[in-house]
């Protein structure tokens, strides 16, 4: 079940920064251990208060599908999930306790606008569909439409794909200017690529002229 977040207390925002910091360090492995302090404090203090929170909490269901990635990037980053999973000593995959360090929190969405500023799943919890069900739930009911994910995040940026997001533009750094290349993706975008589109045989009418030529004749003179 998804939850509007929409006072989260201090302790909640908390929570949400521990479990944004595990994800990051499961999925984003191109950050230098310096840039995990200076992002955490900016996810803290700026990103997390300027968006509208989406969050799933542990409630011992389990959903099907492929999750989403660790997150978007960027500071707050929508995340690429790897798919990492735990077996308990019951020997039930995927569950993992580790939920409980983020307050029951097992992945959550920043929304500001049609844009999805964060996305990131608890390193325990990937490969459950919560990161899917985010998503379908903000482009469905939230108006998201657009998204910018770190290049060197590959797999998070084909589950946006796989989400109906296509490519639309690239900076060659992030937002702080940091050399971590930025992917700007649109739903349904597709870029142009300067092919002709075949005409629908079922829509498009096409009227062809199949006259024989007269030798000798200019049929483009002719009434």
């Amino acid at each position: 079940m998804i939850e509007h977040l929409t006072q989260p207390s201090p302790a909640e925002l908390d929570a949400l920064t521990a479990l944004w910091e595990a994800s990051v360090r499961a999925t984003h492995d191109f950050l230098s251990e310096e840039d995990i302090p200076f992002f955490r404090q900016m996810v803290r203090n700026e990103a997390l208060p300027a968006v509208d929170l989406y969050v799933t909490r542990d409630t011992g269901d389990r959903t099907d599908g492929t999750d989403g990635p660790g997150g978007t990037d960027g500071p707050g980053g929508t995340d690429g999930n790897r798919g990492s999973t735990a077996t308990g000593p019951t020997g039930e995959t995927g569950r993992d306790n580790r939920a409980n360090e983020f307050g029951g929190f097992t992945a959550f969405a920043g929304v500001a606008g049609d844009m999805l500023e964060m996305l990131f799943v608890a390193p325990g919890m990937r490969g459950k569909g919560f990161g899917r069900q985010l998503v379908n739930h903000i482009t469905r009911h939230c108006g998201v439409r657009r998204v910018d994910v770190n290049e060197q995040n590959p797999q998070a940026a084909g589950f946006y794909e796989r989400m109906g997001f296509r490519t639309a533009g690239r900076d060659a750094t992030d937002p702080s200017g940091r050399p971590y290349p930025i992917l700007h993706m649109e739903l349904g975008h597709a870029p142009h690529t300067g092919l002709v589109p075949i005409p629908s045989l079922l829509i498009d009418r096409i009227d062809i002229d199949f006259r024989a030529e007269v030798p000798g004749t200019d049929t483009e003179k002719q009434p």
